[in-house]
C-alpha cells in the first residue's frame, strides 16, 4: 500500500507540518512565520536552509515485510553529500543517499523481519528530501511511535548537524534520543541570535529546549553591542513565550582559531559564555551550560579541522552536554 499524507504526517518526527506537493512528500521544520522572517531578512541562504530536513524522522511500527520509498534531494545546505539512516529494531541496519554528483535523488526498497517490526528513518540534515511512493505491504498494519518529551532545538550549523556523515550522530539528534524527545531543530548553517523567529510559538509545548549559537556572532564584524542586543532580545522572548519550558543555553564548544582576534566582537571566544550568562542570570527557566570542553580541543575531532564536529566529535559532544542536562532535570 502506499502511504497517504495523513499516514505519512502521523508517522512523521522533526517537522512543523508535511505537505503534499504535485505528488511528493515536503517536511517543513519552520512555521511560516519562522520561514518568512529569513526570506525577508534578504539573506537567501538562510532562507533556503529553512527546508533542509535536519532532525526530520519517520518513527513507527508495522507488520510490512517490506518498506520502499522514491527520494529526491534539493538545496539545504553548503554540503554536497545527503545521508539516510535507517533503524530497524533499535539497530542500524541501512546507510544510504548521495555523496557528491548531481545530488538528484534515488530509490529505496528494504526487506522487514517478520512479526511487528519498529523502524526508524532519520532524514538527510544537508539537504531538502521529498519523497514519493512510500509503501508497506497491503494487508501491514501501520503504528505511528512517539517519545515521552518534546524539544525544540536553536542554533548554527553544528546544530544543523554540518559535518555528520551519519545524519542519526549529529549532537541534536543524539541528545534528543538520549532524553526521549521528539525534537524540531531549527539549526542554519551560519546563524547567530535571530529574535524574529520567536515572534509567536511554535505549534506545541516543548518540554526542553536547547539554544546553541554564538560561534558566528563572535567570528562576524558586528560589534559586540550588537550580538548583546540580539542575545537578550532572543531569551527574553523565549523565556516569555515557553515559561514551562526548560530552557538550557548552550555556550560555543571550541575552535581552533577562538583566540583570533575579531574586529566585532574583540575578545576570545570564551568572553562569548560570560556575556551569555550575565544575560540569563535573572530568567527563571533558563540554565546557561558551559560548551567550551564538551568537544576535545583537537583537530581530529572535527571534520574540517577547525570548526564542525565529525561523527566522532559529535559522539562526545552529546555525551557531554546530556550528562549536564541531567543535572538540571
Amino acid at each position: 500500500m502506499k502511504l497517504t499524507l495523513e499516514q505519512i504526517q502521523s508517522i512523521t518526527k522533526g517537522a512543523d507540518r508535511v505537505i503534499l506537493d504535485n505528488g511528493a512528500f515536503r517536511f517543513l521544520r519552520f512555521t511560516e512565520a519562522q520561514v518568512k522572517a529569513y526570506e525577508e531578512t534578504g539573506k537567501a541562504d538562510f532562507y533556503r536552509k529553512t527546508f533542509a530536513t535536519a532532525g526530520i524522522r519517520f518513527a513507527f511500527r508495522t507488520t510490512s515485510r517490506r518498506f520502499s520509498f522514491d527520494f529526491r534531494l534539493g538545496y539545504g545546505s553548503s554540503r554536497a553529500y545527503a545521508w539516510f539512516d535507517c533503524f530497524v529494531n533499535g539497530a542500524l541496519e541501512h546507510h544510504f543517499g548521495v555523496d557528491g554528483g548531481s545530488m538528484k535523488g534515488g530509490s529505496v526498497n528494504f526487506a522487514l523481519p517478520e512479526g511487528e517490526t519498529e523502524v526508524e528513518l532519520y532524514f538527510p540534515w544537508s539537504a531538502a528530501a521529498t519523497l514519493t511512493n512510500v509503501e508497506l505491504d497491503d494487508d501491514a498494519t501501520l503504528v505511528p511511535v512517539s517519545r515521552k518529551y518534546k524539544m525544540l532545538s536553536f542554533g548554527d550549523s553544528i546544530t544543523h548537524g554540518y559535518d555528520a556523515i551519519y545524519p542519526s550522530l549529529s549532537y541534536a539528534s543524539q541528545l534528543a534520543q538520549n532524553l526521549n524527545a521528539d525534537a524540531v531543530n531549527k539549526g542554519i548553517g551560519g546563524d547567530i541570535f535571530f529574535p524574529e523567529l520567536l515572534k509567536e510559538k511554535d505549534n506545541f509545548e516543548p518540554d526542553f529546549i536547547t539554544v546553541a549559537y554564538g560561534t558566528n556572532d563572535w567570528s562576524s564584524k558586528a560589534p559586540r553591542e550588537t550580538f548583546v542586543q540580539h542575545c537578550t532580545d532572543f531569551y527574553t522572548r523565549l523565556s516569555a513565550l515557553y515559561p514551562n519550558a526548560k530552557i538550557f543555553a548552550i555556550a560555543p564548544i571550541w575552535r581552533n582559531d577562538w583566540t583570533r582576534t575579531n574586529s566585532g566582537f574583540g575578545v576570545p571566544l570564551t568572553a562569548v559564555r560570560e556575556e551569555i550568562r550575565e544575560i540569563c542570570k535573572d530568567l527563571p527557566n533558563v540554565t546557561v551550560l558551559d560548551g567550551f570542553n564538551f568537544v576535545p580541543h583537537r583537530r581530529e575531532f572535527f571534520a574540517d579541522l577547525y570548526l564542525h564536529p565529525n561523527d566522532f566529535g559529535f559522539c562526545l559532544y552529546a555525551k557531554e552536554l546530556y550528562n549536564e542536562i541531567v543535572k538540571h532535570l
